[in-house]
């Protein structure tokens, strides 16, 4: 079962990874903002979801999954309360249909990449710190 649980973790923070690296490509490429915003918000989501899978707390949906990471972990002092906010203005500013534009700019999603960078790697140094 360890082996299985840290598997998700680790398959968490790839899609992390990837997401990341998704949202900066489209945004060299200066694609549109409402699949960046997606991408972004991911980078966010998924390593949320691998601390919260690490301390075995249950996930459920999206909204529900965010406050959880915010009681568990943002308001202990685990992580920075700029992480949260970031994370909610992605959640916020990703598409809920493909029918509404997005209201982001170049320079907003190029700070949240930025953000979701930095999260990601306190996300990784955090779990390292727990696996000893």
């Amino acid at each position: 079962m360890a082996e299985g649980h840290d598997n998700l973790i680790q398959s968490r923070l790839a899609q992390a990874r990837e997401s990341l690296q998704e949202a900066r490509a489209l945004l060299a490429e200066g694609m549109d903002m409402g699949f960046i915003m997606n991408n972004l918000y991911y980078a966010f989501f998924y390593p949320v979801l691998a601390v919260l899978n690490e301390g075995q707390v249950p996930t459920s949906m999206q909204s529900v999954t965010i406050a959880l990471f915010d009681k568990e972990f943002i308001q202990t002092g685990v992580f920075e309360k700029r992480f949260a906010d970031a994370l909610r203005r992605a959640f916020d500013l990703r598409p809920k249909c493909s029918v509404a534009p997005s209201e982001v700019s170049r320079e907003e999603a190029e700070r949240l990449a930025a953000l979701a960078e930095e999260f990601k790697a306190q996300v990784d140094a955090y779990l390292r710190s727990k696996s000893k």
